[in-house]
């Protein structure tokens, strides 16, 4: 998993957000009601004694969402260690806490001495006076990561649903430019599906409405914001189309409330009764609860998707940083870069521009981006500010996007041109590294805090008898582990700051010597899953000629994202450089032919006498792909360790067990370790792995 060292950065604190109104008069009658009625009379000790064991702190604290209590207790714990505060965001933080620990807020003047304080630690200690940049994913920029997702197998997902998941919450997060966990958290009750109809005649359409109730909070509940989402027809790609992913997943699911709606044909055959305008395909409310963006747990078998545990951030943020990179951007991708891009697109205003895309992208497709009339109240509304004063300041990127040239000396404006050089896209290069060389990893060994370390652990290790299962020594291991991981970090970032620099004069040194550009990026030669080259060809498809035409492509795409939400990817795969994979070269019939005669061959392998050196839970498997099923582990010890630890260390005591190419039931964890050794000569672990 990919760490994050910089710690809090404000991202997702509102200093200024609107306080919930509470009316003193709501229930008035109700407390009349009560004083009046006799059974509620009590003496006056009672009245005596409640006022002397009232807790006054209980009503005059602030009612902070648990993310911000989580912030305020770090910085707590920041002041308890080191007796200071960090600067900018941490200070303000300070406040709150202050706040919260006191009862009374900071008077205004120290408020205001502090900046200066802050100026002069800043300049003293030598600190950068430059702030993270607001980099913004525009609509370019998003279909490039769309895209990428898509397509890619360089980045692999433990489950297909998660690149699902991925797409879909890149799409809602661009439209709708609300934060991270307002779209995690968005619940089957919180979707409306409904079929319109057009009011100029064309053919039904698809209408989306989503409701985002877990909003940033401040002293209550906010109002709920409805974002609606009409199905776009004859679109150019389908890579923008939330109606697609959205409906591919309620089909899974099998969602909604009629029986019968199980798949997008069935949609298709829907109309509008005479008189109406609109049908709605309401949801079962037993799913009303249950979250759209749901997180991968392991079984016994491999991976499935919880029914009820929503998506983590933690596991969201390293998805979009990975997908950037893949993408091949210079700036680092976070889920807050679709949010600053979509305040940006509410907050401007212009004429329509056409932009056409890179070829490798989506074909040629043009985009044209017609920049509405939002008022400054509904941005405010979409956006959940107070007032506009909190984009300005907290969103806003410092880049200035207009052609400034252009409008001083009164000439026609460069539009598109400058909305290309304020992208992400423009600094595009799959030559950019992404990770360490072997030898650089290792070189990490070498710094002196990382080799202080070990020197103790070294120690400790002669020191004491059998000191790996001394608790000191279990530190120090998790010490170095973090020590490590911090110092790549670094390093890698120094490797890319530095070819940021060298890369360009060398092409440039290159190109004025008339040598031909060298094209050093690491190429990627995994083959796409048959379910995932299914779902990019559909979702890449051309828009068709007649109604007919697009609603088969639409029908397509949907039946191909219901498919792979229930396959499993595996995870991560090592990468591949050119010439190591054997199947590159042959067609997709040989391929399949030798997929078959593989499969055949590693399920007369589990059973022979001699212990295998295959897996047969990852062989029954057919949700993974077939290079894991029939993966070949270089010692039958080697085996035994991936059985302990993939399979054994998974069960769950509500888990029924299973061996999918025997067909046979086991009742326990015990059952199956006696049937994977007398049937498929699977040794188990020593460790016993007891989870259940």
């Amino acid at each position: 998993m990919e760490r994050d060292y910089s710690g809090p950065t404000g991202d997702d604190v509102d200093p200024d957000t609107d306080l919930s109104y509470a009316d003193p008069f709501a229930d008035e009658d109700d407390e009349d009601g009560a004083y009046l009625s006799p059974d509620n009379d009590h003496p006056p000790e009672y009245y005596i004694q409640q006022l002397e064991t009232f807790n006054e702190e209980e009503y005059v604290k602030e009612d902070y969402k648990k993310s911000s209590t989580r912030l305020l207790n770090y910085m707590e714990d920041q002041w308890n260690q080191y007796s200071a505060s960090s600067l900018g965001t941490y200070w303000k933080v300070f406040r709150l806490v202050y706040e919260r620990a006191t009862g009374a807020r900071l008077d205004g003047k120290i408020s205001r001495s502090m900046h200066k304080v802050l100026r002069k630690l800043t300049k003293k200690h030598g600190l950068k006076k430059i702030g993270r940049d607001k980099a913004c994913m525009y609509v370019e920029d998003l279909a490039q990561v769309l895209q990428t997702n898509l397509v890619t197998t360089e980045k692999r997902y433990p489950h297909g649903r998660y690149r699902i998941q991925a797409q879909l919450y890149l799409q809602l997060g661009g439209f709708t430019a609300n934060r991270p966990q307002a779209l995690l958290s968005l619940c089957y009750r919180h979707i409306k599906v409904t079929l319109l109809r057009d009011p100029e005649g064309g053919p039904h359409r698809v209408l989306l409405e989503f409701t985002f109730e877990f909003t940033k909070e401040f002293l209550g509940v906010k109002d709920l914001n409805t974002f609606p989402l009409p199905e776009i027809m004859y679109d150019e790609t389908l890579l923008f189309s939330p109606h697609v992913f959205l409906l591919g997943l309620l089909f899974y699911d099998r969602a909604f409330a009629a029986y019968n709606l199980t798949s997008p044909e069935e949609l298709s055959r829907l109309t509008i009764p005479q008189g109406r305008n609109e049908l709605p395909l309401h949801l079962n409310h037993i799913l009303d609860d249950v979250p759209v963006f749901r997180k991968a747990t392991r079984t016994v078998h491999g991976w499935d998707i919880s029914p009820h545990e929503p998506l983590p951030y933690s596991t969201l943020l390293p998805w979009v940083r990975t997908l950037g990179e893949v993408t091949g951007f210079a700036q680092v991708t976070r889920p807050y870069s679709l949010r600053y891009a979509g305040g940006k697109a509410f907050n401007e205003n212009g004429k329509s521009c056409d932009l056409v895309y890179a070829r490798s992208v989506v074909h040629d497709v043009v985009l044209t981006y017609c920049v509405g009339n939002v008022s400054e109240a509904m941005q405010n509304l979409m956006m959940g500010h107070a007032s506009i004063s909190t984009f300005l300041k907290h969103y806003l990127s410092r880049r200035i996007t207009v052609d400034t040239q252009a409008v001083v000396r009164g000439i026609q404006p460069q539009t598109a041109f400058m909305r290309a050089a304020c992208t992400m896209s423009r600094s595009i290069d799959l030559r950019r590294p992404r990770r360490l060389t072997q030898e650089q990893s290792a070189s990490v060994d070498e710094d002196p805090s990382v080799r202080f370390l070990l020197d103790r652990r070294d120690r400790l290790k002669r020191k004491v008898p059998n000191a790996t299962k001394h608790p000191e020594y279990k530190t120090l291991v998790l010490k170095i582990s973090q020590e490590r991981q911090r110092r790549r970090h670094a390093l890698l970032k120094a490797v890319k700051e530095r070819w940021e620099f060298e890369q360009p004069v060398r092409d440039v040194e290159r190109q004025l010597a008339g040598l031909d550009a060298i094209d050093d990026s690491e190429p990627i030669h995994n083959i796409m899953l048959p379910a995932q080259e299914e779902l990019a060809n559909s979702i890449l498809s051309k828009p068709g000629t007649t109604i007919e035409e697009e609603t088969d492509r639409r029908n397509g795409a949907i039946r191909a994202v219901t498919l792979y939400c229930g396959i499993e990817e595996g995870g991560m795969y090592p990468v591949q450089k050119a010439g190591r994979s054997r199947n590159i070269a042959l067609s997709t019939k040989s391929q399949l032919r030798y997929g078959e005669g593989a499969l055949e061959a590693a399920k007369v392998s589990v059973y022979k006498e001699e212990r295998p050196k295959i897996c047969f839970l990852c062989l029954g498997n057919e949700r993974l792909p077939l290079a894991q099923r029939i993966h070949s582990f270089s010692t039958p010890g080697d085996l035994t360790k991936h059985f302990g630890r993939k399979h054994l260390k998974n069960i769950k005591s509500s888990e029924g067990l299973s061996c999918n190419l025997c067909k046979v039931f086991l009742a326990d964890k015990k059952h199956l370790q006696q049937h994977a050794e007398k049937v498929h000569g699977t040794a188990s672990p020593r460790s016993s792995y007891d989870c259940c």
